[in-house]
């Protein structure tokens, strides 16, 4: 099993772990070329690129997924590509990262608010008119927000799901043991679908092999019933990016009932949903998946 996961994680263009060091407050870099500030004040964690003085830019917050830490900083051509096209890029942690929670549960929606309100005092960056582009449970998450805060004008959601899930411990021995929500508000857990996974299970994560358990957990309808994220309160405009053969969880299947949640409440911001070939894994690689988000994002969230 030990060699499956470091195939996953060398392969992998999400997982990644990434920590913000003990470098002072947003201290600038060079990274492979990049010019980077690394971001380590007000309880945040990120690494800011693209932005340029004398001029303000629209941003891209990027989430990664169960990986944890600043899963796209490592993912250097798409972050060139949207600072060619005229962005500015935040590559955010959000837990797994130095001050941040070291587990996948009950993450507080308010550290977002807060990173939205410090990005509206940062010059060079346009303020309220931001993109998130989100990954897996970074693409859950990234739904959940621009369910909630109207700033949030475009998400491009890559193997996204349609509710919220029960979080995950910092081990997996803990699969099961004392369940909560991977996300909170107020202090309180947000309603989320309950995991059947044990720590019996351990092979089947590690392998990422837990289609038929979510298949099994979604048919829980009142847990789903309430979970469901209220994707029609969304201010902008939406992408949807799955993939057929997923294994982690049902892509493609959620996508779509997304859709349809969006044709039942009428919702007036263009939205899209594609379905790719190929696997979770296989998704976050594809140029033709990277093609379609940087090609949405310039029609619909134009950095000009």
């Amino acid at each position: 099993m030990k060699k499956v996961l470091i195939i996953w994680i060398v392969v992998s263009t999400l997982c990644f772990t990434g920590t913000a060091g003990t470098r002072s407050p947003s201290s600038t870099i060079r990274d492979r070329g990049m010019k980077a500030t690394r971001v380590a004040e007000n309880g945040i964690v990120a690494d800011l690129f693209g932005v340029q003085e004398g001029s303000a830019r629209k941003i891209i917050i990027m989430l990664g997924g169960s990986e944890g830490g600043k899963s796209f900083s490592r993912m250097k051509k798409p972050i060139k590509l949207l600072v060619e096209k005229g962005y500015a890029v935040l590559s955010l942690a959000y837990f797994k990262a130095h001050g941040l929670p070291t587990s996948l549960e009950e993450i507080p929606i308010e550290y977002f608010e807060r990173v939205m309100n410090w990005l509206s005092d940062q010059p060079g960056i346009i303020p309220d008119q931001y993109g998130i582009i989100g990954g897996s449970k970074g693409a859950e998450l990234g739904l959940l927000l621009a369910s909630r805060y109207p700033q949030i004008k475009a998400v491009v959601a890559m193997s996204p799901s349609s509710v919220v899930w029960q979080g995950i411990p910092a081990r997996l021995r803990n699969i099961g043991k004392s369940p909560t929500s991977s996300w909170s508000f107020n202090g309180n857990s947000i309603p989320y679908v309950p995991s059947s996974l044990t720590r019996k299970d351990v092979g089947k994560i590690i392998r990422l092999k837990l289609l038929d358990s979510a298949l099994k957990d979604l048919q829980q309808d009142d847990f789903v019933e309430i979970a469901r994220i209220p994707v029609e309160e969304i201010q902008g405009s939406v992408l949807l990016l799955s993939a057929k053969s997923d294994q982690l969880w049902p892509s493609t299947q959620m996508a779509e009932e997304i859709i349809s949640r969006m044709k039942d409440f009428h919702f007036k911001f263009p939205y899209e949903h594609i379905a790719y070939n190929t696997g979770h894994q296989g998704l976050f690689m594809s140029r033709e998946c990277w093609k379609k988000a940087f090609s949405f994002l310039e029609e619909f969230f134009s950095p000009t």
